[in-house]
């Protein structure tokens, strides 16, 4: 490959966005993914920038299923899922009503 066409590459990616994160695409439907045309080397960061997706409201970012940092490289083919920090978890529910 040639330096003019390695300028020009670009990566197919497709990105789906949980939770509170799906406002910034509300044209999608439930589950729906977006495909993507990114220059090669894009970072999950600079998709999410381009998206206008604040990187403080994403919590966590998987790419075909395994964790990745906002600085990894998106390469063609990847499936991109990206979550808002969630609130609750496990431990002690509430407590039942007392019946009298």
């Amino acid at each position: 490959m040639v330096a003019n066409e390695r300028e020009n590459a670009t990566v197919q990616v497709k990105v789906r966005l949980y939770a509170g994160l799906r406002r910034y695409l509300p044209e999608l439907s439930l589950g729906q993914s977006l495909p993507l045309q990114l220059p090669q080397g894009t970072t999950i960061g600079e998709m999410l920038d381009q998206l206008g997706i604040p990187r403080t409201e994403t919590k966590s970012c998987f790419v075909n299923g395994i964790q990745r940092e906002f600085s990894y490289q998106l390469k063609e083919g990847d499936d991109l899922a990206a979550f808002p920090p969630v609130a609750g978890g496990c431990g002690e529910g509430p407590t039942q009503p007392s019946i009298r």
